[in-house]
């Protein structure tokens, strides 16, 4: 009989691997044709390795985070070594991190629980652990979800009560003495410094000085003589260095968490002392993970206070970037490779730029395209979504450069080649649709592109056509910061997971507001999961009848619909429906779901045949523009440093 361990280990090899298999590295293939049938295939196998692990959730797992009873030490040792490894499964490169963090945050849920019924403090200091790092990675994905904050608030809640158990701990000598442990103790230091981390992104000027305040709480234990007699062997250097870490980066992504002036002194006072660390052991502190962005930190809290000018400040993030390492996919990589070039682009964001500043950001733009190809089959994706999702959303469109259509559209077929396919064939999907419905309903169609009446509808076929198009290819550009949601195959969504989801049309629609190039679509992402009579779907508060664009979005949702219903590898775990079963749903949700005349529509013979061709050959076609889109962005991005004029602009 398989033990429990062995099944956890299982899943995370079958995580591991349908990652891999998801987005498989471009190199693996030799032409276009490899790629379309290779990804096929491994969707096939992936639809049997997600099957395996619905019978493990559903069989072991649930069972034992739905029991009353106290969990064995065996059993919990087992779930904690589980939930450390679904975010990280190793420590190299090449291995995948975050595999399954709401499975995690269960398992991290049932062990704070279970931490609550034991006697033995140390038994509860190492559940306390595992469910710390549980809502904290929960958090630090949610907190993308720029459209409802009220998710991530939740985890952070939650982080802070374990936190504050771990802090109330190290306060409290005798029972820190208490914990006989050396190691153990050493857990409720570290638990103590990095429960502040629960309040990134906070701007609220009270909670933004309890952050400095506990950071400079953890500076001085970490020169207490009691402390350091208490665990003598636990590396405080790095206690240190971590915790002056966290204190510079309190104004990252521009100062988005709102510090003072005042808190940016106490910030600036930390990157003095830091310098004055790393002096004393200069090797040991260059071989942290982070010390790289460490230079452009102390750089920029002393640019906020005047205290070095913008041209220096701009030359210290241009110096950092220049040295980078473009291929060091790591978390340190992705510092230099996208946290300098967030900073550089937010400090010359909202500006009238320079034909030199205007290359650059177009540069960087191209830079962060080709970086991001590789994050899928790299180890710091989580990490490196948390500063990418920012650059989505201080997008700048530039006369010469990319829009921001063709970034988004990039960057899903970086992060998740499926979802950038299914995103395109909705596109010709919904064009297909509107075509046969200006010829058969054109009345169904006035008011769209300012069509006074159906004489101009025809007239404007074709260029309405091209508009569906494209509203069809940015309807799910919301999924973008939360891509590694996507990643999850096979099982069903659980409640926070589907809460999740249900952001991304508000998400896409509020990004495509911004840009010249997308507003014009941002309703019709808005509305593509609401049904035709608004009777249900998501968001409940926006009503589709109300749009000037309703027959659009009614297209837009039914195009949605079929590829995801008749597509055999975007639904892995599901063999996909012909297009007659569609058409009998279709018909089935007639009037309610779906707008009454979308069956009739569909079952003309010439539409029902061209659709039924775009969802065969048009498929394999949409795979193989997939690749030739990755090999181009690949190969074209400017991996160069930046030249002399760029750094040395207005000097």
């Amino acid at each position: 009989m398989i033990s429990e361990k062995e099944e956890f280990d299982r899943y995370l090899e079958r995580m591991s691997k349908i990652r891999e298999l998801s987005s498989p590295p471009l190199y693996d293939f030799d032409d276009a044709g490899d790629y379309s049938r290779r990804l096929k295939n491994n969707f096939e196998i992936i639809g049997k390795l997600a099957g395996e692990n619905r019978q493990m959730l559903e069989n072991v797992l649930f069972p034992i985070l739905a029991a009353n009873e106290i969990l064995k030490k065996e059993l919990t040792r087992d779930l904690i070594e589980f939930a450390e490894k679904l975010l990280s499964l190793a420590e190299e490169v090449t291995d995948f991190e975050n595999l399954d963090l709401p499975i995690m945050d269960l398992v991290g849920e049932k062990l704070a629980e279970n931490a609550l019924k034991c006697d033995s403090l140390e038994d509860q200091i190492v559940a306390y652990d595992a469910a710390l790092l549980a809502n904290y990675s929960m958090m630090n994905m949610t907190e993308r979800i720029f459209a409802d904050q009220s998710i991530s608030d939740k985890f952070k809640k939650r982080g802070i009560e374990i936190g504050n158990i771990f802090l109330d701990l190290v306060e409290n000598k005798d029972r820190f003495l208490s914990v006989k442990d050396p190691e153990l103790r050493g857990l409720t230091l570290t638990n103590a410094r990095f429960m502040t981390c629960m309040y990134e992104r906070a701007t609220d000027r009270q909670e933004n000085e309890l952050y400095l305040d506990l950071l400079e709480k953890m500076l001085r234990i970490s020169e207490d003589p009691f402390y350091i007699e208490a665990v003598p062997d636990f590396d405080w250097k790095y206690f240190k260095f971590r915790a002056l870490c966290y204190m510079l980066q309190s104004t990252d992504i521009g100062n988005i968490r709102q510090f003072s002036k005042e808190q940016i002194v106490r910030v600036v006072h930390a990157a003095d002392r830091f310098e004055a660390l790393v002096a004393t052991d200069p090797e040991y502190f260059k071989g942290i993970n982070g010390y790289s962005a460490i230079q452009f930190m102390c750089a920029r809290n002393r640019y906020y206070l005047g205290i070095i000018t913008e041209k220096e400040y701009r030359r210290s993030l241009l110096e950092v970037y220049d040295e980078r390492n473009p291929e060091d996919f790591s978390a340190d990589g992705a510092f230099a490779n996208i946290l300098a070039l967030l900073e550089i682009l937010l400090l010359l964001k909202d500006r009238v730029l320079s034909e030199t500043d205007r290359k650059l950001v177009i540069k960087l733009t191209r830079d962060i395209s080709a970086y991001m190809f590789h994050m899928p089959n790299a180890g710091a994706l989580t990490f490196a979504m948390e500063y990418f999702a920012e650059i989505v959303q201080n997008f700048t469109e530039l006369p010469g450069g990319i829009t921001f259509e063709d970034f988004a559209l990039q960057s899903l077929a970086a992060l998740h080649p499926p979802t950038y396919i299914h995103s395109v064939m909705v596109g010709k999907i919904a064009s297909c649709l509107v075509s046969y419905l200006a010829d058969k309903s054109p009345e169904l169609l006035t008011g769209i592109l300012d069509c006074r009446d159906e004489e101009e509808v025809i007239r404007k076929r074709e260029e309405i056509c091209r508009f569906t198009y494209h509203a069809g290819i940015c309807h799910d550009f919301g999924k973008i910061p939360i891509i590694d949601t996507i990643f999850v195959y096979g099982r069903k969504l659980l409640d926070d997971e589907f809460a999740i989801i249900k952001t991304h049309p508000k998400a896409g629609y509020e990004m495509l507001l911004k840009y010249e190039s997308t507003r014009a679509y941002a309703q019709v992402a808005l509305g593509h999961h609401r049904f035709f009579d608004d009777s249900k779907g998501y968001p409940p508060e926006f009503k589709t009848a109300d749009s000037p664009l309703k027959t659009i979005i009614d297209v837009v949702q039914c195009a949605d619909c079929m590829d995801a219903a008749t597509d055999s590898v975007g639904r892995s775990y599901n063999k996909g429906k012909t297009i007659d079963d569609f058409i009998r749903e279709v018909e089935e949700g007639s009037g309610t779901r779906y707008a009454p005349w979308l069956a009739g529509l569909i079952r003309q013979e010439d539409a029902r045949n061209d659709l039924e061709r775009l969802l065969s050959v048009g498929r394999e076609e949409t795979y193989r523009e997939t690749y030739l889109l990755l090999k181009s962005v690949k190969e074209n991005a400017g991996q160069a440093a930046v030249n002399k004029d760029m750094r040395s602009e207005n000097e």
